[in-house]
């Protein structure tokens, strides 16, 4: 281009131009472009919707560290996964007031979003890590777990969808389902729940809830620091779980004193709570030929003085929400379809949680 002819761009507004970084949102971009000029740089500033990954940190390997000692870690460890995954869900039951969830190492946050004066919407989002359950189990179907938690000071409330297995397979017409409902009609009327289906369903309660307050508890420095926060998502690469705070939530949790934001190992602390829990052996959904089976749903609300609180919404309102599913929007429906569902049946379960 003639250096002598005119950049256009130049001749837009700073107004436009913000709005336009405004949609960049994730923030590698948007520090690059803090070198472009003197005109971003002054601008980028002033950005306030921002979406930050956060890389894991890895711990530098210890001096002498060689090849063979790795490949015996890897080896160890494909060892004893089922045994170690049989033993966490006995410590995840038993002893959860113990949990020291040392794994979730993170670099900070802040040290990226001081380089913006003014977000108000951020959304982060973290690596897959240790506690979060994964979803491959090895076969042609997929372990099914999605959460979505509201925090303050404290844990608001709480949604779990959870499946053992949740699978794609043609439904033949002349199948309309009556060996489903016969399985169901057997199980869904005991007024009980098997020992191996609740032990599974603690273990998921267990992991999202500290998932949540993990996550909470990082973002203690950055609501104290970044004030301009008016809403704050936290959500993880796999897309299991979805953390939100309104500004009001923000405020809320501003004005406590922090005293607790020495180290990244630590966490929220759970507060007794109430679980509601609905569940059918199976569901299936003959347009996009999804099945379910071992389907739960779980509200959990905060308890205080043997009084069930929250944000003033009802369980319906809580369901509503997205679970952060899948990009899929045909997974998404078949999540909102299977939760609607769901809560109609009239069964349903009422468990209390101690803290932890």
């Amino acid at each position: 281009m003639d250096s002598n002819q005119e950049d256009h761009f130049d001749r837009l507004p700073d107004a436009i131009l913000l709005l336009i970084c405004n949609k960049l949102l994730d923030a590698k971009t948007l520090i690059r472009c803090l070198s472009v000029s003197k005109r971003f740089a002054s601008l980028i500033p002033q950005i306030d919707t921002v979406f930050l990954p956060l890389p894991r940190v890895v711990p530098d390997p210890k001096p002498g560290e060689g090849l063979p000692k790795k490949v015996f870690k890897v080896f160890v460890q494909n060892l004893v996964t089922k045994l170690v995954r049989f033993l966490q869900h006995i410590i995840f039951a038993r002893h959860a007031t113990n949990f020291k969830p040392d794994h979730f190492l993170y670099h900070s946050p802040y040290g990226v979003l001081k380089n913006f004066n003014g977000v108000k919407t951020l959304h982060l989002e973290l690596p897959c890590i240790g506690c979060d359950m994964g979803f491959d189990s090895g076969d042609h179907s997929l372990r099914l777990l999605k959460w979505k938690a509201e925090f303050g000071q404290e844990l608001k409330s709480c949604v779990i969808l959870g499946a053992t297995s949740f699978e794609r397979k043609k439904l033949s017409s002349t199948n309309t389902g009556n060996e489903v409902r016969d399985e169901e009609e057997q199980e869904c009327f005991q007024p009980y729940l098997a020992e191996e289906v609740l032990d599974l369903q603690i273990m998921w309660t267990i992991s999202c809830l500290v998932s949540a307050s993990v996550r909470h508890y990082l973002l203690k420095e950055i609501v104290a620091k970044c004030r301009t926060l008016q809403s704050v998502v936290v959500t993880d690469v796999s897309k299991q779980g979805k953390l939100c705070m309104a500004e009001e939530q923000l405020v809320e949790l501003r004005n406590i004193t922090m005293n607790s934001m020495g180290t990244s190992t630590e966490r929220t602390p759970i507060p007794n709570s109430c679980i509601k829990l609905w569940y059918e052996p199976v569901m299936e959904f003959p347009a996009s030929g999804i099945v379910m089976k071992g389907v739960t749903v779980m509200v959990i609300r905060p308890v205080n003085g043997g009084v069930t609180w929250g944000e003033g919404k009802s369980d319906g309102d809580l369901l509503v929400g997205d679970l952060d599913g899948k990009e899929d929007h045909e997974d998404k429906a078949v999540f909102r379809e299977a939760v609607g569902e769901m809560v109609k049946r009239k069964t349903k379960f009422v468990m209390e949680l101690s803290s932890f």
